[in-house]
Parts: structure tokens; sequence; C-alpha cells
């Protein structure tokens, strides 16, 4: 046992003028910033059936394609339309037609963002070029130990650039990505699905929503899935079994409290995830594996708790307290490797495993104060709270060798070496801190934003073998600031300056905990609103510069090193709704120049690994109207490119640019008056053979083409 120490808490991009016509569309007052009590009733065609296949409420904060409100970037319900921030939304019904498995699939969609590297099934995003941070957002939450199964996911939002000013540290410079859990509506109904597919995969899913009293004063919800697959890798699988429960009560007029509870619990092979960082590797068939049926797999045992109270005083002023604890406990299998590359003769590869235990553990307690009050004919909406926050990290290593594998003459079910302890340590991030913001309409047509959040931090390490513990103890204001000019209803520009910070609890080979980084950014940008509102459009332009950024140690990618300055700059495009009744679509494109800017050991100008110059996406789809011929049916086709991407930090060898193409069918039909959707999906339909990197250590597949057929129904 040990005690956490106490510790008291380069150029801007010139703000441009981007210019747009505006076209004839309906939109919401624009002094209007949605914090009244938010009301879920009715109906939709578009989105009749849900993730499983039944009728669902209308989505106050999305419709069908459509983004309309966010909680993640003021953490108070508002217009995307008003905000001076970069926000995409993933809602369920995209996610469904588009038939994502994964969060890593759902987020697709969204401009600058990309998975990266990480233990199976966390959450690990590389955004604006950054993956730095290793926290993310779970209905405003923070959590290193984040896993998720899509079936629990309500929508999913990225808030782009530092979020240190509402979530504090620990969060990729280049943004945030939170998700939004299912909870109860008031709406009864009982959906439930069976997809199967390539691979073995075997899939049945289900959503039951319960009105208890029959007045809305207590629901419960409860989702849930199991899956089972042999992956596309020789002597690989998972399974995996999720239950996401919550419950809604409403004691007063004035109160509702919400209850959410979930469980994932999963085995899993390391082999589908690794593969050695070279360029032999891209000549390989995808189902090549570099493992061995003699090791053995893993299992992940992933739970969560949590609570949010509002009270209501008025419409002018509410109290919200939230508290959230999660643990992942991981039996990490003799299957992942902590070196797996090619030898010098280009044909044999080292192979170097670890296994042991690993236990993450997140506990966050909110508390904040929200309302709206007036000085003469200027409104402010605002936001004060305070926040503690711990994570704690333990993990034992043994380590064992394989002999050395031949690519043109593999020899499988060989003994591994003898296991021999090699690392064993403990890892804790405490952070008490407090916030404000006031969101201010001073006209119709002009909005602030201005914020600042001070964080007292402690970052501990302690190293069992050893003994030594090593510490950070560290104080930072990060401010905001943003504004929005809104010449029409249906075009906003804006513009937002952001600092932000990670103290990590990453360390050296030595043991010694890294230093926090910094992180600054500028964004100027468009935001447009098209055909009667029901199409929302982002442009923006933005400038992000990281100091002290944790990257992998190249010669240990179990630890880490920090390296001088990175920058990224580029332009996002995001366009996301409904264009003519029945046809959907969302598109987005991302010119991204993140590189080295300073550095005592990487080459300066050398570009983050990972990062495609340019990427873009395109996912469409149209279902025919009722009345028509084909009433029932409905069609989607997508395209997502990238171009070449560096593999490795420092440079070495280029990833090559794709193509990908997916595409998906459904047919709405009823049996006796029981309603069904039937799906078909092909994703990656060329098969191209597209690899993730993590910059340091291996590379990772992503889905080979894959077929997947579903049926759904609502009781």
């Amino acid at each position: 046992m040990y005690r956490i120490p106490r510790a008291e808490l380069r150029a801007a991009l010139p703000l441009m003028l981007l210019s747009t016509t505006a076209v004839l569309a309906q939109s919401a007052p624009p002094d209007t910033v949605a914090l009244e009590q938010i009301t879920v009733a009715g109906e939709r065609r578009g989105a009749a059936f849900g993730a499983n296949g039944g009728r669902m409420p209308n989505d106050p904060f999305v419709q069908g394609y459509t983004p309309k409100q966010t909680t993640t970037a003021l953490k108070i319900p508002a217009p995307i339309q008003d905000i001076p921030v970069s926000v995409q939304v993933v809602p369920q019904e995209l996610i469904q037609d588009r038939g994502a498995l994964t969060v890593r699939q759902a987020i697709d969609t969204v401009s600058g963002v990309t998975s990266s590297n990480a233990i199976p099934g966390s959450q690990s995003f590389r955004i604006r070029g950054f993956n730095d941070g290793f926290s993310n957002l779970r209905d405003g939450f923070r959590e290193t130990s984040n896993q998720q199964d899509v079936q629990g996911i309500e929508r999913i939002e990225v808030l782009k650039g530092p979020a240190s000013v509402l979530y504090g540290g620990n969060l990729a410079a280049g943004g945030v990505v939170n998700i939004v859990t299912k909870t109860p509506v008031d709406l009864n109904f009982a959906n439930a699905a069976l997809t199967g597919g390539s691979f073995g995969l075997v899939r049945p899913t289900f959503d039951v929503n319960q009105d208890l009293t029959g007045d809305g004063r207590l629901a419960m919800r409860v989702t849930g899935a199991f899956e089972r697959t042999d992956t596309y890798r020789d002597f690989a699988y998972g399974d995996s079994k999720f239950v996401n429960p919550s419950l809604r009560w409403r004691p007063t007029a004035q109160d509702e409290i919400i209850v959410r509870a979930q469980v994932l619990q999963s085995n899993f092979s390391y082999g589908p995830y690794q593969s050695p960082l070279s360029r032999t590797t891209l000549r390989l068939p995808y189902s090549f594996s570099f493992s061995d049926p003699n090791l053995r797999d893993s299992h992940r045992n992933a739970e969560r708790i949590s609570y949010d109270w509002i009270h209501k005083f008025d419409d002018t002023l509410r109290f919200r307290s939230g508290f959230n604890a999660s643990a992942v406990n991981y039996d990490i299998g003799t299957d992942r490797f902590a070196v797996l590359r090619f030898n010098a003769d280009g044909r044999t590869v080292s192979r170097t495993f670890v296994t042991g235990p690993q236990h993450l553990r997140d506990y966050d307690w909110q508390n904040e104060f929200s309302g709206t009050f007036y000085t003469g004919d200027i409104r402010h909406d605002w936001l004060a709270g305070v926040e503690t926050y711990w994570s704690f990290n333990s993990a034992t290593s043994f380590q064992g060798t394989l002999p050395n594998l031949n690519i043109f003459a593999p020899v499988y079910g060989v003994t591994p070496s003898a296991l021999r302890l090699s690392a064993s340590s403990d890892a804790s991030f405490t952070n008490i801190a407090g916030y404000v913001q006031d969101f201010v309409t001073l006209t119709p047509q002009i909005r602030l934003l201005l914020g600042g959040r001070y964080d007292v931090t402690d970052t501990v390490n302690l190293n069992r073998l050893t003994n030594r513990t090593s510490a950070n103890a560290a104080d930072r204001f990060s401010p905001r600031l943003g504004i929005t000019y809104e010449p029409v209803p249906t075009t906003a520009l804006f513009a937002n300056w952001a600092n932000g910070f990670v103290p990590t609890t990453q360390t050296t080979v030595s043991g010694a905990t890294l230093p926090p980084s910094a992180s600054e950014q500028f964004e100027v940008g468009v935001k447009q609103q098209a055909f009667d509102g029901r199409v929302q459009a982002t442009v923006a332009l933005f400038q992000v510069t990281r100091t002290n950024v944790p990257t992998p140690d190249p010669t240990n990618a179990t630890f880490s090193i920090a390296s001088g300055e990175q920058q990224s700059r580029g332009v996002e495009v995001d366009i996301a709704g409904e264009i003519l009744p029945g046809w959907k679509g969302v598109a987005s494109y991302a010119y991204t120049f993140a590189d080295v800017t300073k550095d005592n050991r990487l080459p300066v100008g050398d570009l983050l690994a990972g990062v495609a110059r340019h990427a873009g996406q395109v996912w469409t789809t149209y279902e025919f109207l009722p009345g028509s011929l084909l009433d029932g049916f409905g069609i989607g086709a997508g395209v997502r490119a990238e171009t070449a991407r560096e593999a490795t930090l420092p440079n070495t060898f280029k990833l090559p640019g794709y193509v990908r193409l997916d595409a998906a069918a459904w047919y709405r039909f009823a049996i006796q008056g029981q309603p069904f959707r039937a799906q078909l999906n092909l994703q990656n339909i060329t098969d191209r053979r597209i690899y993730d990197t993590d910059g340091a250590n291996v590379l990772r597949p992503t889905v080979p083409f894959t077929v997947l057929a579903s049926i759904s129904t609502q009781f």
C-alpha cells in the first residue's frame, strides 16, 4: 500500500471570414437555448424500427440522421447551430443502417476521427491527429476503463478540440468521444433481433422498456446482446455477454433520478489485433496468424454503476448531482505480444508475449448548478460545478517467448517458454476541480461562450518490483472562449480558442511518470442549415498544438516517452440529414496535416503515425415512402477513402491509401400484424486490406469483406 500525496491544485490561425449561400429554411428562434425539460413522445416513420427492430420515440437530440442538440459541448442541452464549437453526432439509426457492430465502426462517419490500436474492445480514438489522452466519456463521465457494446448506445457525440475546460485532463487534445447510453423513455416496447454473418458470427440482441407505474413516474429499460465469432484470423475467436439495465424515477415534478448499470463479460484472442509493424505484413493474407494455438486467450469483466439526479427549482435554476463507478478486470492471455517484429532476414518473426492480470477503476462525482438569468436584454445560460475524479490501474506482467515464426513455412503448435515476472505496478490519478461557464446571447445574432476550469491533480506510480514510487502534482487553469454570429437564421459563423492539459499515469522504462502535457486550439468555421432544417453542415479550420506528448517507447511499447511539440492543422467538413423525404445521408471530409514541430529525439517534420492527409466518406440511404410500389424497402450505400498514412513515428514506411465500399438493404413487413425488419449489410465489398497502426509496435487489420444478415421485430 502507498499513500497518494496531496498537491495544490504557436501561432494562431488568423480568423477567416467564411461566407456561404443561405437557403430558405425554418429554424428555432435564434435566441433560444434549450435548457427546458426535454419531453420524449410520438413516432416518426424514418426510424420506426429501433436498433432491435421496434418502434422508438422521437429523440430531441437527433431526428433521423439530422443532429439537433448536444449536451457534450456545454454540459447543458443546446442547439448545435448556436454553439461556437465543432460537435458531431452519430445517431442510433445511422449505426443500425450501416450494420456497425463496434463503436469504432460506428464513428467512421465523423470527420477527423479514426480508431487507434488498443486493448480489444476499448474506446481509443485518434481525433484531429492526436490520441494522447486515454479517457473518454460515457454519459458525460470520464472513464479510462470505458467498455461499451453498441446495443447499449443511444447516440455518440464527438466534441472537437481540447475538452479540459469542462471535463478535466486525461482527454486527447484533438477532442473527446461521449457515448450516450440508452435509458428509459415514455413508451412501452420490447424489441428483439438476431444477426448472423461472416466468420461464424451469431448475435442476438434485445431492448425492453416499460413504464412501471403508467404515469411516467417510474420506468425501466434493459438492453442486452450476446455475441460469438470465429474472427477472420486463424486460432482466434471472441464471445461476449452484455446487459445494460437502467431505471428512471420522478418522485416529484421537480426531480428526476436515473440509475444505470452495465455488465460486459467477454473472452477474446489478441491474434486479430496484432501484426508486425512492417511492410512485409501488408503482403500477407488477412487470415495469417502470428499467434499459436498453444497460447491462451484473454478474459474481461467490465462493470458499471452510475446515477444522475436533477432537481429543477424553477424554469431558471436547476441542480445536478452525478456519480459513476466503473471497473474492468482483465486476465491477459499469453497471446498478447510485447514484441512482434520481423528479424533482419525478412522472413522470420520474433515473438515475446506478456500475460497477467490488469485492473482498471474509475470514480467520477460531479455536482453542478445551471440556469438562466438576464442582464437587460442579454441572456445568460450559465453553469458552475465541482468534480472529483479518481482512476486506478494495477497490472502484473509475466513474459515468455515463442520460437521464431517463418512466414514462408510456419510451424504451429509449438511450446512456449517458461514465464518470468517482468513488471508489476500500480498507477493512480486524482483530480479535484471547479468550473464555470457562461453562454451569453447578446443579440439574436451574436452569442459568446466564456468558460474556465481549475484542476488540482496528483499522478502516482508505484513499481512493485523495485518498490520505487514516482509522482507528479500539478494545478492548471483551462480557459475557453468562443463566438457565434448568425447573419441569417440558417447560417452561423463561429470561432473559438481553448486550452487543455493531460496529466498521465504513463511511465518510462525507468519507472518515472511522464510530466503533464498542454494543448491549445484555434478554430474558425461556419454552420449551415438547409432543406427546412433537415440538413446540418459544419465546415471548420483548426490548429491544435500539443507539448510533452506521450508516445509509445519504440524499444518497449509497454512504456512511453514524451516528445517535444506536435501540431495538427487542417479543414473538416461534416454534413448530415434528410435531403428529401426518405433520402438520408451523411458525408464528411478531413484534410489533416499533423507533424513533429519540436523534439530532441524525433525528427522535426516527421508526420504523426496513422494520420491520413486526406480522408472522407459518404453514406446515403433511401427508404421508399408509404403508398409507393416498393413501400417497406430501403437501400443504402457508402464509400470511405483515405490517402497513404505513415505507419511509424519516426517515419519509416507508409500504409497505402484505400477505398472501401459498403452497402445495405432492408425490408419492413408484417406477418399477422407482427412487424419485422429484415436487413442485409455488405462491408468492405472489394475486400481491401486496411490496417490501423499504433505507430510503434503493431498493425491492426480492419474488417475484411463481411456479410451480415439480421431479422428484428417488436413485441
